[in-house]
C-alpha cells in the first residue's frame, strides 16, 4: 500500500493552514517546542542488544524479551491477510535503522510491567541518550497513546506528535490518518483509531463511565480510571463535538473505544 494512501477523508489539517497569522504562530509554536528538551530517562533498569524488530513498536532484546515500547503505537504491517496500513513499513525500518550502527539499549520498565499479550513494556534509550519513542514520534511515524499507569513522558511525547503534526511530517503528511465519524462506522472497523462524533449524554454507571454518540457508538471510561479525569470536564461533553484514540471495538452491535487517559481526548468543536 502506497505510503500516502488513505482509506477514507484524512484529518482536514484546516488548523494549519499557511494564512500569515496562523503561519507566524505554528513557527513560535515549533521553536518553543524545539527548545522544550529530550524525553530523558528517569532510570536506566538494564542494557540489552536489539536482536529484531518487528514492527513499529514491538521488538525483541537478546535476553529473550518481547518489548512493547510504552507510550506510542505505529501502524500495523500485514497481517492474518490484512494489508500493512500506510506507513506501517516506514515505522518498522526506522526502528531498525536506529539499531544499526549499535544494538545496544537502556531499557527503563514501566510501572505495569507486562501487557495482557505478555509483552515487556518499556521505554528504550540509545546509547546517545536519545529516546527511541520519541525518534519515532519526531519522524511523524508514531502516535502517542497514554495507558496508565505508564504515563512517564506523556507531556513529553505529546510535545513531540504536535511538533511532527505541524511540520506535517510522515503519518501527518497529508492532514493525519483518518479520523472515523461515530456515525459512518461500517462493518470491519476495528483496531487503532482515531474517532469523532457529537456526544448525545454522559452517563455514570458501575463499572463504566459512558461518553454516547448513539445508541451504536459511544467511548467508555473504567471506573478505575475515572480519578485521570475532572468528573465536571465530563459532564461538560454533552452535546459537543469530540475526538477520541484508541482501539475500536464492536460488541453486541455496539462500536466503542476505552480511554484511559485525558491525554486521549479532547474537544475539537462546540
Amino acid at each position: 500500500m502506497a505510503a500516502d494512501s488513505q482509506k477514507r477523508v484524512p484529518d482536514s489539517g484546516a488548523l494549519f493552514s499557511f494564512i500569515a497569522p496562523v503561519f507566524i504562530a505554528c513557527a513560535l509554536l515549533v521553536s518553543s517546542l524545539s527548545l522544550a528538551g529530550q524525553c530523558t530517562a528517569e532510570k536506566i533498569d538494564a542494557y540489552h542488544n536489539v536482536k529484531y524488530v518487528h514492527d513499529g513498536d514491538t521488538l525483541h532484546l537478546d535476553g529473550g524479551q518481547k518489548i512493547r515500547l510504552i507510550g506510542i503505537n505505529t501502524p500495523e504491517v500485514a497481517r492474518d491477510k490484512k494489508p500493512a496500513e500506510p506507513y506501517a513499513h516506514e515505522a518498522r525500518d526506522a526502528l531498525r535503522k536506529l539499531f544499526k550502527a549499535d544494538a545496544r539499549v537502556g531499557v527503563q520498565y514501566g510501572r505495569e510491567r507486562k501487557d495482557r499479550h505478555g509483552r515487556t513494556l518499556a521505554h528504550l534509550y540509545l546509547p546517545d541518550g536519545s529516546n527511541v519513542q520519541q525518534r519515532l514520534l519526531d519522524k511523524g511515524l508514531a502516535m502517542v497513546i497514554a495507558i496508565p499507569p505508564n504515563l512517564h513522558h506523556v507531556d513529553c511525547y505529546q510535545k513531540s506528535e504536535r511538533l511532527a503534526r505541524i511540520k506535517r511530517q510522515g503519518l501527518w503528511r497529508n492532514g493525519g490518518p483518518e479520523v472515523l465519524d461515530a456515525t459512518d462506522l461500517r462493518r470491519g472497523d476495528q483496531g487503532f483509531t482515531r474517532l469523532k462524533g457529537r456526544v448525545e449524554k454522559v452517563q455514570w454507571r458501575k463499572k463504566w463511565i459512558w461518553i454516547l454518540f448513539s445508541d451504536k457508538a459511544s467511548l467508555r471510561i473504567s471506573r478505575d480510571d475515572a480519578h485521570y479525569f475532572e468528573k465536571g470536564v465530563l459532564a461538560s461533553l454533552a452535546q459537543k463535538k469530540v475526538e477520541a484514540r484508541g482501539w475500536l471495538t464492536k460488541r453486541k452491535g455496539r462500536w466503542s473505544i476505552r480511554v484511559r487517559h485525558p491525554a486521549s481526548l479532547k474537544v475539537v468543536g462546540d
